[in-house]
C-alpha cells in the first residue's frame, strides 16, 4: 500500500456512522459495590476520570436520544428497520435500576424512526437477586463478571475485603433456576484470567454449573501505573500459555474453539487474506487493490458504538482512555462537531502512517492506535507493526495448523459469527 492510497476520515462519514449507529452505551454509574483488585477504573491502571459515585441522570440520556432521534428521523425511510443495542455499563448498572427503567420505558413509547432497539448490560451480578423479573422480562441480554470457583473470584471481592463468590453463584443459579429459557440464550459470562485461575477450571466451572462456555479475558496490559507493575506482575497470566498447559489441550481447544488463540489468526486469514470471502455482494465486484484505506484498524468514530460516560464525555467506546472525548451530553444539549472529531481521529490515526506504508500486514491490520501507549507523543512506535519476513513465519504456522485441523477452515465459516 503506498502512503498516497491512505485517506482521512471526513465529518460526513462521522455524521453518517451516526445515522446508522448500532450500539448506544451509558456509563450508568461510575459507583461499584465490589472492589475488585485488577478492575480497570481502580487501583492499577491510569486512564479514567476520578471515580466520585456518580450517577448518570436521566435528562442527559433524553438529551442523547432525542439528539439521534432527530438525526435519525431525518433519513427514515418507511419500512426499514436497523437494529441498535442499548448497552448498560459502570460502576455497577444495577445501582442505578432506576435509570435503566426509565430510558427503556422512553424508547418504547419513542415515534418510530426505523430502529428496533434491544438491551444489553455488564453486570457483577451482586444485586441480581432484586432485579431478575425485570431483566428477564425486558430481555435484557447479560454479561456476568465471574472468574470461576471460590479460589477464582477472591479478587472479586466487596469493600470490606469479602470475596463475592457466594453471594454471586447463589444469585445467578436463581436466574438459571427461575428463567431456563432467558439464562440459556441471553445470559453470558466473562472471566477474567489471572493467577489464582487458568483457562482448563474456568471452562469446567463453567460448563458444569451453568453448561455455558465463557469469553476469557487477560488483564489489560495498558495504561498500568508505574507503581504497580509488580503487583500487576504478580496477577498476570498469559492466555494461550494457560491453554497449552491444559492437560489435554487439544480437548480443550475444540471445546473452547472461538475463544482459543490460534483460532483468532485463522479467522485473521480466512476473512482477511485468503481471498475466498466476500462479505458483500458488491466486493465481488470491487478491485480492492485500487481502493483508498484510513490506515491502522481504529475504528472510525461510531462505527460501532458511541460510549458516554457517567460525566457527559462522548467516547467511541468504553475501551479507551476518557481524556480522548470527542463531543459532550449535557442535560438540556449535545456538543458534537462532525468536523472537530474527524480531526482529533485524523492527527491520531495519522502519526502512524508512515509505519503503516512499510508494514506487512498493513492490509489486515488489528491495531487501534488508542492501544498504543506512547499515542499522545508526536512519533508513538506501533508495537504491532510487522515486516516481510514475519508475517511469511505466521502464515506458514497458520497452514500447519490448518493441515493439522484441516475441518477448522469450514467450522469457522460455520460457526464463527463476526460483527463488521
Amino acid at each position: 500500500m503506498n502512503p498516497d492510497n491512505f485517506t482521512q476520515t471526513s465529518g460526513k462519514l462521522i455524521e453518517n456512522n451516526l445515522k446508522y449507529l448500532k450500539s448506544l452505551v451509558f456509563e450508568v454509574t461510575d459507583q461499584c459495590n465490589l472492589n475488585c483488585k485488577y478492575c480497570g477504573l481502580a487501583e492499577l491502571y491510569t486512564g479514567y476520570d476520578e471515580r466520585k459515585n456518580k450517577m448518570f441522570s436521566f435528562e442527559k440520556a433524553k438529551s442523547i436520544i432525542n439528539y439521534l432521534f432527530k438525526l435519525w428521523g431525518k433519513n427514515y425511510s418507511h419500512g426499514c428497520i436497523f437494529p441498535v443495542s442499548i448497552g448498560f455499563y459502570g460502576g455497577e448498572p444495577l445501582l442505578n435500576t432506576s435509570f435503566i427503567k426509565k430510558v427503556i420505558e422512553y424508547l418504547e413509547h419513542s415515534e418510530n424512526v426505523g430502529k428496533r432497539f434491544s438491551y444489553s448490560m455488564t453486570t457483577n451480578a451482586v444485586l441480581l437477586d432484586k432485579h431478575i423479573d425485570y431483566l428477564a422480562d425486558k430481555k435484557i441480554r447479560l454479561l456476568i463478571s465471574l472468574d470461576g470457583d471460590k479460589t477464582a473470584q477472591s479478587y472479586r471481592v466487596d469493600h470490606s475485603g469479602n470475596n463475592s463468590f457466594d453471594k454471586v453463584f447463589k444469585n445467578v443459579k436463581a436466574l438459571q433456576r427461575k428463567y431456563p429459557n432467558y439464562f440459556k440464550e441471553l445470559v453470558n459470562f466473562n472471566a477474567v484470567l489471572h493467577n489464582r485461575n487458568n483457562v482448563e477450571s474456568i471452562y469446567k466451572f463453567f460448563k458444569i454449573n451453568f453448561d455455558k462456555i465463557p469469553q476469557i479475558s487477560p488483564l489489560n496490559t495498558l495504561g498500568i501505573r508505574k507503581n504497580k507493575i509488580e503487583k500487576f506482575k504478580q496477577m498476570y497470566q498469559n492466555t494461550y500459555e494457560s491453554f497449552n498447559k491444559a492437560i489435554d489441550c487439544e480437548s480443550l481447544e475444540s471445546e473452547m474453539f472461538s475463544a482459543f488463540p490460534k483460532t483468532y489468526a485463522l479467522i485473521d486469514y480466512i476473512y482477511n487474506r485468503s481471498g475466498n470471502v466476500f462479505i458483500k455482494y458488491n466486493d465481488l465486484f470491487v478491485d480492492s487493490s485500487n481502493m483508498n484505506y484510513i490506515p491502522t484498524a481504529t475504528c472510525t468514530p461510531f462505527m460501532k458504538k458511541m460510549f458516554i460516560t457517567v460525566n457527559g464525555k462522548v467516547l467511541q467506546c468504553e475501551r479507551i482512555d476518557h481524556d480522548f472525548e470527542l463531543g459532550y451530553v449535557y442535560d438540556d444539549h449535545v456538543e458534537l462537531d462532525f468536523e472537530y472529531i474527524a480531526a482529533q481521529h485524523n492527527k491520531h490515526v495519522f502519526k502512524c502512517v508512515k509505519q503503516c506504508a512499510n508494514c506487512a500486514i498493513k492490509f489486515h491490520c488489528t491495531q487501534c492506535v488508542y492501544y498504543i501507549p506512547d499515542i499522545r507523543n508526536d512519533n508513538p512506535h506501533c508495537f504491532n507493526i510487522c515486516s516481510k519476513k514475519e508475517s511469511e513465519k505466521q502464515d506458514v504456522e497458520i497452514f500447519q495448523h490448518l493441515a493439522k485441523h484441516p475441518y477448522y477452515y469450514e467450522k469457522i465459516l460455520d460457526e464463527i459469527e463476526l460483527r463488521f
